[in-house]
C-alpha cells in the first residue's frame, strides 16, 4: 500500500492506495512513509473540493481489500447515502436484506477502512442520536462532519 496525507479542517487524514484505488482513509496522523503519486493528487484534489464545498461527491475508485461479505455489502450501501443526508443503522440493515443486523451494521461502520469517502458518518441511531464513529471517542467528529455537510459549518 502507498500512503499519503491530507490536512483537513477536522485534522490530518492518512490515506492509502493500491493499484490506483483508495483502500484506506482515516482521520489520524499515522506514522507512515509518504509517497506522492498522480492518483494521490486526484484524491487530494477531491478532498479539497469536498472541504471547500465545491463538490459533494467523490469519484475516486475505492476497493475493499479486507472485510467480510456482510461488511462489504454495508460499505457499498453507505456509498449510496446522499451528501447531507443520514440513515439509521436499522435502515442500512434492511437495505442489505438483514433487518435484524443493525448492531452488525454498526460494527461494519466502525471497521470501515475508507472513512469519509465511504460515509459511515452519515449513519446514526434510529432515534436520531449520534452513536459511534470509529468508536465512542469519535462521536464529536461525526457530529462536526454531519453539520458541515448539512449547514457548511466547520
Amino acid at each position: 500500500m502507498i500512503y499519503d496525507k491530507y490536512v483537513s479542517p477536522f485534522g490530518t487524514i492518512t490515506f492509502g492506495t493500491l493499484d490506483d484505488k483508495l483502500v484506506h482513509m482515516t482521520f489520524s496522523d499515522d506514522d507512515v512513509q509518504l509517497t506522492h503519486t498522480p492518483f494521490h493528487h486526484k484524491v487530494i484534489k477531491e478532498l479539497d473540493a469536498y472541504f471547500t464545498k465545491k463538490s459533494d461527491t467523490f469519484t475516486i475508485d475505492v476497493s475493499f481489500n479486507k472485510g467480510t461479505a456482510f461488511q462489504k455489502a454495508v460499505w457499498q450501501r453507505l456509498l449510496m447515502i446522499p451528501y447531507g443526508k443520514t440513515k439509521s443503522y436499522q435502515d442500512i440493515a434492511q437495505e442489505v436484506n438483514s433487518p435484524q443486523a443493525f448492531r452488525a451494521v454498526g460494527q461494519a461502520c466502525k471497521h470501515n477502512p475508507i472513512g469519509l469517502v465511504v460515509p459511515c458518518h452519515r449513519v446514526i441511531g434510529k432515534d436520531g442520536s449520534m452513536t459511534g464513529y470509529s468508536g465512542k471517542d469519535y462521536v464529536d467528529l461525526k457530529q462536526r462532519i454531519i453539520l458541515f455537510e448539512k449547514e457548511g459549518k466547520l
